[in-house]
């Protein structure tokens, strides 16, 4: 995925000043130029451009050109080359891409602060579009900018996906007397679980030493299972498959009937 980042991004400067006339960047081309992150790309899939055009739809190897309608303030010139609106390609993104791609997006435009909530909601309202409005209505329901990242972006959507209501992002916990014990990315305190998203660069951040990071980690959730809460960890694979979350349904099931 890596690779294709940047086979994608030298593919889309490659672009700068020599676009066809009255042809716009949008989608993932357009996420680029304006700094927001490809969440992922499907497997074993070819990186292409991506592109509008009001009157034109085309597909070639190294271009898609969606045939979409276009008003002027949704064209903006960034290094020289016409590109949709932040908020025109967010909403672009929310209609065509699937969920946990659009909703990692528009966390992370939220996250740096490159849109309001109530802008980009209202931005969809008011451009509603013919086809897959329920779609867009999803992602505008799912996206927070507390998400800290775009796995953790994806593993919210799974939340949503396998029927896993209640968790809360970036919760601090304490104990009893008040000291600081940690921030996790995702808590549900009523069924008392934890979710984690365990990327392995973390341990590596800072030039810290691996080895004392983690056993700093074993600690801090040592502490988190002594106020009774279970801790799940999800590495990137796992947001691909089902094993997991069903796992974690399992757990607050059991958990909450405990509780009763």
């Amino acid at each position: 995925w890596r690779k294709q980042d940047e086979d994608l991004r030298i593919l889309v400067r490659s672009y700068t000043g020599r676009m066809p006339p009255e042809t716009v960047l949008s989608h993932r081309s357009a996420m680029i130029v304006h700094g927001l992150p490809v969440p992922y790309f499907d497997q074993g899939s070819h990186p292409f451009a991506e592109a509008v055009h009001p009157r034109n739809g085309v597909r070639h190897t190294p271009m898609l050109v969606r045939r979409r309608e276009l008003a002027d303030d949704d064209i903006v010139d960034l290094d020289g080359t016409p590109v949709t609106s932040m908020l025109r390609t967010l909403a672009d993104v929310a209609r065509d891409y699937p969920l946990a791609f659009s909703v990692a997006v528009l966390d992370a435009a939220l996250r740096q602060g490159r849109v309001s909530e109530r802008a980009i909601t209202e931005y969809c309202e008011a451009h509603r579009p013919r086809t897959l409005r329920k779609r867009v209505e999803t992602t505008l329901t799912l996206m927070d900018g507390r998400r800290e990242s775009v796995a953790e972006s994806i593993c919210a959507v799974r939340f949503d996906e396998y029927a896993l209501p209640g968790f809360e992002p970036q919760v601090e916990f304490f104990d009893e007397k008040g000291q600081f014990i940690a921030r996790t990315d995702f808590a549900n305190k009523k069924a008392k679980v934890i979710v984690e998203f365990d990327g392995e660069g973390k341990y590596h951040l800072m030039g810290n030493n691996p080895r004392a990071e983690m056993e700093k980690e074993r600690r801090r959730e040592y502490k988190l299972r002594n106020l009774g809460y279970a801790v799940f960890r999800i590495r990137w694979q796992d947001l691909f498959t089902a094993d997991v979350f069903l796992r974690i349904r399992e757990s607050m099931n059991s958990r909450v009937a405990d509780f009763r």
